[in-house]
């Protein structure tokens, strides 16, 4: 195996460590996106939770694919070298979707979310699971009624403004004084858009680390495939 081989056999082996790496960046953001927005995909028809358990699954197996492409580089095995180049383009496909489906479905929610949230505001002196989850996301965000702490007033009429509109203890009420003055729907939006934001670039950002091993794999792989043609082992 030459020199210029020799060195792609150990720029591999320190891709496989950065490639680790990079799949432990892939399961936070991942785990991430689940805790904070479980509890408001759960309620809103704003599916982030696909690709965000896509990516969970995507850094778990980055770990067994590493072993692969350590392993072929180190035993210049062209099975396994070529066993790992093509778990990396399924990985890298699979990214891409994910990348695509995030920035055009996650990043874009139109108005589906204004709409789902003003519908559980409507149930909220009714209904607790409604008055749990808007609390929730009021205390959470900071933020008070759908777009403004007026919904209160011009939806319910003689309703206090809740506890949670002001960061008081449970039970009480606010003034309209005190609540926050910004309308949860926009920072709701803002917030998915973020995490959509995030969770493509984080998938588009590896894809072009893990095209770069594919590249490296394959020149190695040709490589001990020529060495072993020859009968020729370094």
């Amino acid at each position: 195996m030459g020199c210029g081989m020799g060195m792609i056999k150990y720029l591999l082996f320190i891709f496989n460590f950065i490639f680790a790496i990079c799949g432990i960046g892939i399961l936070t953001v991942g785990i991430l996106a689940c805790v904070r927005l479980s509890s408001v995909t759960e309620s809103l028809n704003t599916n982030v939770m696909f690709p965000a358990i896509t990516l969970i699954v995507l850094g778990s197996i980055i770990f067994i694919i590493s072993f692969f492409g350590c392993c072929g580089a180190i035993r210049e095995s062209h099975c396994m070298t070529i066993t790992f180049a093509s778990f990396l383009l399924f990985i890298l496909l699979v990214q891409v979707a994910v990348a695509v489906y995030a920035f055009v479905v996650v990043k874009n929610p139109e108005n589906s979310i204004s709409r789902d949230y003003r519908s559980i505001f409507n149930d909220y002196p009714q209904n607790k699971d409604s008055r749990d989850f808007i609390d929730a996301i009021q205390v959470t965000f900071r933020c008070c009624g759908v777009e403004s702490p007026n919904d209160y007033t011009t939806i319910y009429h003689n309703f206090t403004t809740p506890w949670s509109c002001c960061g008081k203890e449970q039970g009480q009420s606010c003034t309209m004084d005190e609540s926050h003055r910004e309308g949860c729907a926009p920072i709701l939006m803002d917030a998915i858009k973020m995490f959509g934001g995030i969770l493509g670039g984080v998938a588009i950002g590896i894809a072009g680390v893990e095209l770069i091993g594919i590249i490296f794999a394959l020149c190695l792989a040709n490589s001990i495939r020529n060495t072993e043609r020859r009968g020729y082992r370094v």
